[in-house]
């Protein structure tokens, strides 16, 4: 048992839409986890139009940027994969530039098991941690690497890129913008997830939305990740095409029907700055709850956790706790800490806990 366990006594707000549930292991998933639907039959799309699979684009009538709407990138995190599916089917066409849609970690989403669901999370490696091109260039091998290889070229043609995912715990939709301040100010003009981070790149890897061209200072480009809610939730879904159609909106490539039918909701944008994390030193590490994403820890100094003898506390008053994973394995992030820099800490779940 870790040491400390009172100091999490009562944290979390049970009232919260985004608490974490109670697990249920009873039939039909012994898991626990919500299944509330299926992943869309992707197969069809295989072939692409660009000799590169599962990747499709296509070009507008007037010129533009090269915008790029990404799922999949881990394989069971399929909501994304209904936003893209959505797109495909409906036959969508930018007004202007180029629009690509890809379906990125096809191999592993073949994997999908609802019973055991995480289990096509990736093959051989995180396909969102490779993207550095230090790493591509080299000698190591694997299905993800040879992915990323196979993409690279195309990646460095796009000018704005939306990479769908979701978590494993419940939490609002929300997006990770990077450092750069265009990249911030643009998912504030995109308008939907209403919360918006300002991250860093993970101690284990680079993402795609890390590549070198997103993250030049003297560059225009944007790369966003959204993280659109808990993994294999209805409302996810529904979150991830609000979330594509938001940003096809903003850069003037969203056909109207399809905005009436699942029309982005207004409202005030929250930015949130990273200010800091903690990356696991033991095979030990853990946190003292399954807390929620997003959480608002009131006071500096709660205890949170352990990693092996150090303690992990909050740094600062009103800390939010960013993707927070309760067993990190040893070398990974466990939690990461924000502040609330723009729109005010409402709507983000509380965490009692007493100093």
């Amino acid at each position: 048992m870790l040491k400390g366990g009172a100091a999490a006594a009562g944290i979390g707000d049970p009232a919260s839409p985004h608490y974490p549930r109670a697990f249920n292991p009873t039939p039909p998933w012994p898991h626990g986890f919500p299944i509330e639907g299926a992943p869309p039959d992707i197969a069809r799309w295989r072939a692409g139009n660009t000799g590169i699979p599962y990747l499709w684009t296509f070009d507008g009538p007037a010129p533009g940027p090269h915008a790029a709407v990404v799922a999949l990138t881990h394989g069971e995190e399929w909501s994304g994969a209904h936003a893209v599916d959505m797109l495909l089917r409906e036959g969508v066409r930018p007004a202007r530039g180029r629009l690509s849609l890809l379906f990125h970690n096809w191999r592993a989403h073949a994997r999908w098991n609802p019973a055991e669901p995480n289990r096509a999370f990736y093959i051989d490696r995180d396909l969102n941690r490779v993207w550095d091109p230090a790493l591509l260039d080299g000698d190591a091998q694997g299905g993800e690497l040879d992915r990323a290889r196979e993409l690279r070229g195309w990646l460095d043609t796009v000018d704005h890129l939306l990479d769908l995912h979701s978590t494993q715990q419940p939490c609002p939709p929300f997006a990770l913008a990077g450092r750069l301040s265009r990249s911030v100010a643009f998912a504030q003009d995109v308008g939907f997830p209403h919360i918006v981070i300002e991250d860093m790149p993970h101690a284990a890897g680079l993402r795609m939305r890390d590549w070198p061209p997103f993250e030049d200072p003297a560059g225009h480009r944007t790369a966003l990740v959204v993280e659109c809610g808990q993994h294999w939730v209805a409302s996810s879904v529904t979150h991830a095409r609000q979330a594509a159609l938001a940003f096809l909106t903003h850069l003037g490539m969203a056909p109207a029907p399809l905005l009436a039918a699942c029309p982005p909701p207004r409202g005030a944008v929250q930015v949130i700055e990273t200010t800091g994390s903690v990356t696991a030193t033991t095979d030990a590490c853990e946190l003292l709850a399954t807390w929620p994403d997003l959480a608002l820890v009131p006071r500096a100094g709660t205890l949170i956790g352990q990693d092996g003898p150090a303690e992990v506390r909050t740094p600062h008053d009103d800390a939010v706790l960013i993707l927070p994973v309760r067993r990190p394995r040893r070398g990974l992030t466990a939690v990461r800490f924000g502040r609330v820099r723009v729109g005010g800490a409402a709507g983000l779940p509380l965490a009692h806990a007493p100093g």
